[in-house]
């Protein structure tokens, strides 16, 4: 789990109790702060909602890079042949 995600997680969890807390007031009449416990869980959610999506196209871009950038093969044998001058071996 990234941090975002984790991220993400942590402001649903922090939504969802913002809205536990919401019902409660409204059920005990204070509709004013019920619906300011709604409006910061909202805000939450959506908070979250913008990692998450941005997420997705940083994965695939990183991944889009790693497929695309591939060392040349003779750093890969240099790396087999435990050549640390950096010198090609033919």
């Amino acid at each position: 789990m990234t941090d975002r995600d984790d991220h993400a997680a942590r402001l649903r969890d922090r939504a969802a109790r913002l809205l536990a807390v919401a019902l409660q007031a409204r059920d005990d009449g204070n509709d004013q702060y019920a619906d300011e416990l709604t409006r910061l869980a909202s805000e939450a959610i959506e908070q979250a909602t913008d990692l998450e999506s941005r997420v997705a196209p940083v994965a695939w871009a990183a991944r889009h890079v790693a497929q695309q950038t591939q060392q040349p093969q003779w750093a890969h044998d240099r790396k087999k042949s435990g050549n640390k001058g950096g010198r090609r071996v033919d």
